[in-house]
This record gives C-alpha cells, sequence and structure tokens, in this order.
C-alpha cells in the first residue's frame, strides 16, 4: 500500500423480498462480491443459502416482507448478517435430526462457520443471524 492510500475492505448490502427467488439473488450477490477462485466463497454462498431461506420461510419476512443482507470481507474472514422480521412463533437453533428432509440449516452453520450467533432486538422485533467463515 503506498502513503496515504487506505484499503477498504468489500462490503455490500442488499435488501431482499421475503419470497423464495431471494435465495438466488443473495447467493449471486455473494459470489459477485468475493469473485471467483476466493477461498471462502464455497461456503459463504452455501451457508447464505440456508439462513436467506429460513429468514423468507420461518421469519415473519415472509410471504414477501424485508429481508436485508450484509456481506463483509476482512483480511481474513468473511461476515454475514441477515436480518429479518424475526418470529414469535420459534428462534432459530440447530437441529441435526438425520431422518428429518430438512431444517439442518444452522447444523450446516455451526458446523462450517468460524463464529456465528443470533441478535434478538426486543421478543416481538427484528433478528439478525450472523455467521463468519475465516480463510
Amino acid at each position: 500500500m503506498r502513503t496515504g492510500q487506505q484499503t477498504v475492505a468489500p462490503r455490500s448490502t442488499v435488501i431482499l423480498r421475503g419470497v423464495p427467488e431471494a435465495v438466488t439473488v443473495a447467493r449471486r450477490q455473494v459470489a459477485e462480491l468475493l469473485g471467483e477462485g476466493h477461498p471462502a466463497s464455497d461456503d459463504v454462498v452455501l451457508l447464505v443459502s440456508e439462513v436467506v431461506t429460513n429468514s423468507v420461510v420461518h421469519s415473519g419476512s415472509a410471504d414477501g416482507g424485508r429481508v436485508v443482507m450484509t456481506v463483509a470481507v476482512d483480511s481474513g474472514a468473511v461476515t454475514v448478517e441477515v436480518c429479518d422480521a424475526g418470529s414469535t412463533r420459534s428462534a432459530p437453533y440447530v437441529r441435526n435430526e438425520p431422518d428429518a428432509e430438512g431444517g439442518r440449516g444452522l447444523f450446516l452453520v455451526d458446523l462450517i462457520a468460524s463464529r456465528w450467533g443470533v441478535r434478538q432486538e426486543d421478543p416481538r422485533g427484528s433478528r439478525t443471524l450472523w455467521f463468519e467463515v475465516a480463510f
């Protein structure tokens, strides 16, 4: 880096509609931001798919609501935050039921991500699920 120049880490925020097609948009956004050959690309794209699917299926953002995804690339990690309307019916949890046809999204996040967590703004408010994939 030359004196006087500052390197800005890539960062992107996209507002998605809470519909199944949003998963494709989110995956594409992440793949474009990371670029071909990024060492964390496959893992991040997979986890984005799982987390955005959870938002458009299980949260109050389903049926066309708002889901906000932010991706930040640092020198050694990719951090993703997915914010939705939350749910009064359930909270995100890791599920590992080998015979289930679905429901293993957070199991994959827990397995692949370096760190992850959930921020609940209030019991009836927005919820942000975040994860970090180191590379």
